[in-house]
């Protein structure tokens, strides 16, 4: 009888002697999971759909089969010309893209992890990529491509613009292609699309059978910034993690930067067959801060906006469908957890200054502790406030980021050790103290 092992969850594997990196075959295993042409065996599953019984399922499945039979393929092939990497791209595309994965400097330390999200019947192809010295940190970063994308061309080079992010922030990634781009099954629809979002929002934040998150940046180029927008229309956030969404470059609507490029004609159909995507709505109501990016008339450098009159045409979407343009124009539009910034880009360049970015997401987040200690006498007053009882005099207390069985950085513990003893060249010797040497000469035989 074969025995099933069960898979740990993933947060178990991230850091430590138990971190997937540390596999004596995690080079060849990896090498072997990058160039597998499908999907590697399903990682983690996410529900979205309840459970409806009775006439209200009746009905509800009699709506669906019309809708299947008459709209879906017409929603299909829309989205065809919406999302062309469903067609541009094949998975062989993919695969070769992925075999240069590897290929980056050593010293960098990047470790990736190839795995499998399910949601829904989807087979969602996604990656993580991280350093040893950041993975158990609890920051990370989820990347949803732009128009003709796909995340294995974000690891080409160590230049990328998103690991140089991850660099300046000190954190990872979970990156992956929608359903029906690359490996990912399924047919891109919308729909499909929200789902795989949510499902990669819901893995990060799972912290029984996902990673397990504490921060997470939301990373969204073009339709990747609407797609971001239409998911947390309905998408719940959770109390106990930080979240910063970043939207770069971003249509205010799909219908009317559609029409702008087409001169009507697919922005009709983008309507009527329900590719509509937006952000508007779902940005003025997020309860999360927002950085919105936008191609803007500024001099070399980034620069914070205070008003739409400098955004310009970024080469795809106009000024006037920019999201950015949208939002600060309008007046009811909340401020305080929002950003604009401008850039010189346009709308598929690598981003010039990616610290300037960094920035603005380490001001919206309570900083990382990368040598993961906090001051020990700052941390007993926070102590003592719990207990007024508890003598705080020779106590130290330490707050460190890693998991139960890690210590990233061993060289603080022995300074503090030594913080609580005299140092050997302060040591003062009263000779009348030190006893008279015995010769051994002297001593009894036995």
């Amino acid at each position: 009888m074969p025995i099933d092992f069960e898979i740990p969850p993933l947060h178990d594997i991230l850091g430590g002697p138990n971190a997937f990196y540390q596999e004596l075959d995690y080079l060849a295993s990896t090498e072997r999971d990058l160039a597998e042409n499908k999907t590697l065996p399903t990682r983690y599953t996410w529900k979205t759909e309840r459970h409806i019984s009775g006439t209200e399922y009746k009905i509800i499945r009699l709506i669906k089969d019309i809708f299947l039979v008459i709209v879906y393929p017409l929603h299909i092939l829309v989205g065809f010309i919406v999302v062309p990497a469903s067609i541009g791209f094949s998975r062989e595309d993919a695969t070769k893209a992925r075999s240069t994965i590897l290929n980056q400097d050593a010293s960098e330390q990047w470790k990736f992890k190839r795995l499998t999200v399910e949601v829904d019947g989807y087979r969602v192809d996604a990656m993580i990529v991280g350093k040893p010295s950041t993975l158990s940190n609890g920051r990370w970063l989820l990347q949803s491509n732009g128009n003709y994308e796909l995340y294995e061309n974000k690891f080409e080079a160590n230049g990328s613009d998103l690991q140089q992010i991850l660099r300046k922030i000190e954190g990872n990634a979970l990156v992956f292609n929608y359903p029906g781009v690359g490996a990912s099954s399924g047919f891109c629809s919308r729909q499909a699309m929200v789902k795989a979002y949510r499902a990669m929002l819901k893995f990060l934040e799972d912290k029984e059978k996902g990673i397990g998150a504490k921060q997470i940046i939301g990373w969204g180029h073009s339709i990747g910034g609407g797609v971001q927008g239409d998911a947390l229309k309905t998408h719940e956030l959770k109390e106990d993690i930080e979240y910063v969404f970043v939207k770069r470059q971003t249509f205010s609507d799909l219908q009317t930067i559609a029409s702008a490029l087409t001169n009507r004609p697919l922005g009709f159909l983008v309507k009527i067959f329900g590719w509509n995507i937006s952000s508007i709505e779902s940005s003025k109501k997020l309860n999360a801060p927002e950085i919105i990016m936008q191609t803007a008339n500024v001099q070399g450098d980034y620069e914070e906006l205070d008003d739409s009159s400098k955004i310009i045409d970024d080469g795809v979407i106009t000024a006037e469908a920019s999201l950015a343009k949208r939002l600060l124009d309008d007046k009811e539009c909340p401020r305080e957890k929002k950003g604009f910034i401008g850039m010189p880009e346009r709308h598929n360049d690598i981003l010039r200054y990616p610290s300037f970015l960094a920035e603005k997401i380490n001001d919206f987040l309570t900083p990382l502790s990368t040598n993961p200690v906090v001051d020990m006498f700052e941390k007993t007053d926070l102590v003592e406030k719990d207990d007024k009882e508890c003598p705080k005099e020779n106590k130290g207390f330490i707050g460190m980021s890693e998991r139960h069985e890690e210590l990233i950085n061993p060289v603080f513990l022995p300074e503090n050790i030594m913080a609580f003893l005299i140092p050997p060249d302060d040591l003062v010797i009263d000779e009348d103290e030190i006893p008279d040497l015995v010769d051994i000469d002297e001593l009894p035989k036995s």
